[in-house]
C-alpha cells in the first residue's frame, strides 16, 4: 500500500491528539457471515463468504483505532493489520494484547473468573426456581384442572403423586370434601361439612381461611339454605370456593416467582456497582427468601478477594461450601475451575507492576463490547451489504475508524 493511499484512508486529524504515553491497545477478532452476490454477471450467483473483522482498540480512550477484513483467524492476518497500524501511529507501542492469543489469560482471566462463577449461579438459581417455585405451580394448575373435570363428569387419566405437601394436602380435602358433598339428604350434608370443618385435616389447610370466606358468603349474599332445591346450587358454590382458596395459594407463589426474578440478579451484584436502593431491595427480599443469604455472603467474600494484595487473599477452597449433590453441573465446573486456576485468575494483579500507567484501570478486557454491540447490529440489517467495499464503508462509518481489506480475502473471493 502506498504513501498516498494510506493518508487517503486515515486522515491525519484521527491521530495527531494522541498522547505519546497512550500506547496500550488491543486486537480483536469478530465472526461475521456476509451473502455476497456478483452483480456484474448477467445471472447473479449467490453464496456466502466467511470472513472476520479484525478490530485494533484503543483501551485507555475506549475506542476503536482501526479495523480490517481478513480471510480468517491467523497470524498472517494479525501480523498485516498490526503492520498498517505501526505505520499510521504517531509513537512506538508499550503494550498489546491478542484475544486468540494463550498469553492474554494473564490479562483477563480476573474479568472471566467473575463471569465464570455469576454464570454457574444464574444456572443454579434458574434450576432452584423451577424445582421449588415453577414446579409447585404447575401442580396447582393440574389439581385445579383434574378437579374440574371430575366435577363435569368427564373421564380423567389418574394423576402422578403430588411432589409438595400443601398440594398433597388440599388434594387430600377435595378428596373429603367431594365425600361430604355426594350425599343426597341436604341435612346430612350441611351436618358432615360442619364436622369436616372442625376436623384435623381442615385446620391445618392453610387455604381454609379463603375457603370458609366463600362458604359463608353463599348463605349470607345468596340467602342459599340447604333444602332439595338450592343444594345444586351449593354444590356448585362449594367447589368454587374450594377453588378460589388454591387459587389463592397459587397466587402467592406466582408474586414470590416474581420476587425471586429480582433478587436473583442483586445476589449477583458486585458490593461495589451497587447503590442504597439495590441494598434496601436486597435486605427487603433475603427476608423473604433467608436461605440465599449463604449465597450472597460467599459471592461478597469472593468479590472482596480481587480487591486484596496477594498476601491477604484467603484461598478460593470456601467456594467449594456453594455446592452440594444436587447443584447444577455448570456451577459445579465453575467453582472447580476456579479453584484449580487460582494462580491464574490473580494473575491479572502483576500487569500494574509492569505497566504503571495502567493502575487506574480495573482490569484488562479483551473485546470492546461497544463496539461488538455496535457492529452485531450491523450484522443483523446486513441485507444490504452485497459487496466487500459495501461492508467496509459501513463499518468504517459505524466505529468512525478506517477499515482496511486483507490482500487474502480479496484473492479469496475473486
Amino acid at each position: 500500500m502506498g504513501k498516498r493511499e494510506r493518508e487517503k484512508r486515515v486522515p491525519s486529524h484521527r491521530f495527531e491528539r494522541r498522547s505519546p504515553t497512550r500506547k496500550f491497545f488491543r486486537v480483536s477478532l469478530l465472526g461475521w457471515n456476509v451473502q455476497i452476490r456478483e452483480s456484474k454477471k448477467k445471472r447473479p450467483k449467490f453464496g456466502t463468504l466467511k470472513q472476520g473483522l479484525l478490530i485494533a482498540t484503543d483501551s485507555l480512550k475506549n475506542k476503536p483505532l482501526v479495523g480490517a477484513l481478513v480471510s480468517g483467524e491467523s497470524e498472517e492476518e494479525t501480523a498485516f493489520l498490526l503492520e498498517e497500524l505501526k505505520k499510521w501511529l504517531p509513537s512506538s507501542v508499550n503494550f498489546m494484547t491478542i484475544d486468540f492469543s494463550t498469553r492474554l489469560e494473564s490479562g483477563v482471566n480476573a474479568v472471566h473468573a467473575i463471569q465464570l462463577l455469576t454464570r454457574g449461579f444464574s444456572k443454579e438459581f434458574t434450576k432452584i426456581k423451577k424445582e421449588h417455585l415453577l414446579d409447585h405451580i404447575e401442580e396447582w394448575i393440574i389439581l385445579s384442572r383434574h378437579t374440574l373435570s371430575l366435577e363435569k363428569g368427564e373421564q380423567t387419566v389418574a394423576i402422578s403423586p403430588f411432589k409438595f405437601h400443601d398440594v398433597k394436602l388440599a388434594w387430600k380435602i377435595y378428596a373429603q370434601l367431594r365425600g361430604c358433598l355426594s350425599r343426597k339428604d341436604p341435612r346430612q350434608i350441611e351436618r358432615k361439612l360442619q364436622s369436616f370443618f372442625s376436623s384435623s385435616p381442615f385446620s391445618k389447610w392453610n387455604g381454609k381461611h379463603v375457603f370458609l370466606s366463600k362458604y359463608d358468603d353463599i348463605f349470607s349474599k345468596r340467602n342459599f339454605k340447604y333444602s332439595i332445591k338450592g343444594i345444586k346450587y351449593i354444590v356448585q358454590k362449594i367447589y368454587k370456593a374450594f377453588r378460589a382458596a388454591i387459587r389463592e395459594l397459587r397466587k402467592e407463589l406466582e408474586d414470590s416467582k416474581s420476587h425471586f426474578n429480582k433478587v436473583r440478579y442483586l445476589i449477583l451484584m458486585n458490593p461495589i456497582n451497587m447503590e442504597l436502593y439495590h441494598r434496601k431491595k436486597l435486605r427487603k427480599y433475603l427476608k423473604e427468601f433467608p436461605w440465599l443469604r449463604s449465597y450472597r455472603q460467599l459471592l461478597v467474600r469472593f468479590y472482596y478477594q480481587f480487591r486484596l494484595p496477594p498476601d491477604k487473599r484467603s484461598p478460593l477452597s470456601f467456594l467449594s461450601r456453594l455446592i452440594t449433590d444436587t447443584s447444577h453441573p455448570r456451577l459445579k465446573s465453575a467453582v472447580q475451575t476456579l479453584i484449580d486456576n487460582e494462580e491464574s485468575v490473580f494473575r491479572f494483579q502483576r500487569v500494574p507492576e509492569l505497566f504503571p500507567k495502567i493502575k487506574p484501570s480495573k482490569s484488562i478486557k479483551v473485546v470492546n463490547e461497544s463496539c461488538n454491540k455496535l457492529v452485531n447490529k450491523l450484522y443483523q440489517t446486513q441485507c444490504g451489504m452485497r459487496t466487500i467495499k459495501n461492508i467496509r464503508m459501513r463499518i468504517s462509518n459505524l466505529l468512525k475508524c478506517p477499515v482496511i481489506i486483507s490482500p487474502n480475502l480479496l484473492e479469496k473471493i475473486k
